[in-house]
């Protein structure tokens, strides 16, 4: 896949004085190659990009390494997505406004994620950002899933993002104004590939001994099951509202190791699916896209819990009244009864972190091609997707949601 035009020198230059504001640098040259595999990456392209440069105040080259992130233009389901659901506006508006206003609030040793050395919509739509594997910093196999240790990670990182935009929006609500629709947005777009979701996961529990009831269940709530997704979703009056990071499957967070091989550090990437609502979606979200198959059946109450205490604890640090913030009881309540939003991400994103990578993954091949060769019916067809869902549909019929 070849970089787009405005993949330029003088971007890269630009990069270079922002990154380097305080040196006297001049790019000399740049090498691009596809940062991600085809099929791991479903509503931008990805770059990775050296820069050689010239440092003149030591009259010597040296190198950088950075991920240029772009909108893609070639007219298809992948560019309408962005556009319609505002992909690259949050993003930017994340890095430029959101997450300065969260580091001031959590400390000036608290790290989210990359920085961000560029970034513009107009004319085009791309940002230039910190290459985390230079620090060290690595995705784990989307086919394995987390371990309960990872799981412990993220959800720390994500109460300390959770807990900071609490203060956050009530020191300036105009912050989170960006932030009403994440992922499952209630347009024609993503009804037509959640409904397909839906269909596939149906017809696909017909041919599973003993989850045929599943499929039947689906299949007789029809449009409803789309309603009851997208209620799952939204802000409720008087509710306990947080930033969600609104995507937080498998490549979207990124672990560095010490060299015993515990976990040092975690970053999140990718936000442009942020939302602004109960704490319950990145928690259904990340359970049901990102963990292994023995956390699902053993630990998701131990995982729930440890969120909790983690959110109670930042936002302790911050000084926030604690008289404010609901019980593990009321969060618990909150939590079941979005339990829709975690089997929509079951039914949908999913089927995409267990397929086999495929030159035809993509939103477009789910929504319009329903025939065996293709890469709908292998998403919802293949063991690894099987076994977790056989897990995951009686644990949310457990809710009363398929009734």
């Amino acid at each position: 896949m070849a970089t787009p035009s405005w993949v330029s020198f003088e971007l890269f230059q630009k990069t270079l004085k922002n990154c380097l504001p305080d040196q006297d640098v001049q790019l000399l040259t740049f090498t691009s190659t596809c940062a991600v595999p085809e099929g791991e990456n479903y509503t931008s392209d990805l770059y990775r990009t050296t820069l050689i440069y010239l440092d003149t105040q030591k009259n010597a080259k040296r190198t950088m390494s950075v991920i240029v992130k772009c909108g893609n233009e070639d007219g298809g389901v992948k560019t309408d997505l962005a556009k319609k659901l505002h992909l690259f506006d949050k993003e930017i508006e994340m890095f430029t406004k959101t997450f300065p206003a969260i580091y001031e609030i959590l400390g000036e040793h608290y790290t989210l994620s990359s920085k961000c050395f560029f970034a513009c919509n107009e004319p085009h739509a791309v940002m230039v950002l910190e290459d985390l594997t230079t620090l060290g910093f690595e995705m784990l196999p989307r086919h394995v899933g987390f371990d309960l240790e990872h799981c412990f990670k993220v959800v720390e990182k994500m109460a300390q993002m959770h807990a900071a935009s609490v203060i956050m929006y009530e020191k300036d609500p105009s912050l989170v104004k960006q932030y009403g629709e994440g992922l499952y947005a209630d347009n024609e777009m993503i009804r037509e590939w959640v409904g397909a979701g839906y269909t596939a996961l149906s017809d696909a529990c017909s041919r599973w001994p003993g989850f045929e009831k599943y499929g039947y269940k689906l299949a007789a709530l029809g449009d409803e099951a789309l309603e009851r997704g997208f209620q799952a979703t939204r802000r409720r009056l008087g509710g306990f509202n947080v930033l969600n990071h609104g995507d937080l499957w498998v490549n979207n967070m990124m672990f560095s190791y010490r060299e015993s091989g515990k976990i040092k550090d975690m970053r999140f990437v990718d936000f442009q699916m942020n939302i602004f609502t109960s704490p319950a979606i990145d928690l259904h979200y990340f359970i049901a896209t990102s963990t292994k198959m023995e956390v699902k059946i053993e630990n998701i109450d131990i995982i729930l819990d440890h969120y909790y205490a983690q959110l109670i604890a930042n936002l302790a640090r911050l000084q926030y009244s604690l008289e404010r913030v609901p019980t593990r009881e009321q969060l618990k309540k909150d939590y079941n009864s979005r339990a829709f939003y975690g089997l929509m991400g079951a039914a949908t994103v999913l089927a995409f972190v267990k397929a086999s990578s495929r030159k035809d993954a993509s939103f477009e091949s789910v929504m319009k091609d329903a025939s065996v060769e293709g890469f709908r019916h292998h998403a919802y067809n293949n063991d690894r997707y099987r076994k977790h869902m056989e897990h995951l549909l009686p644990y949310y019929d457990s809710f009363g949601i398929l009734d």
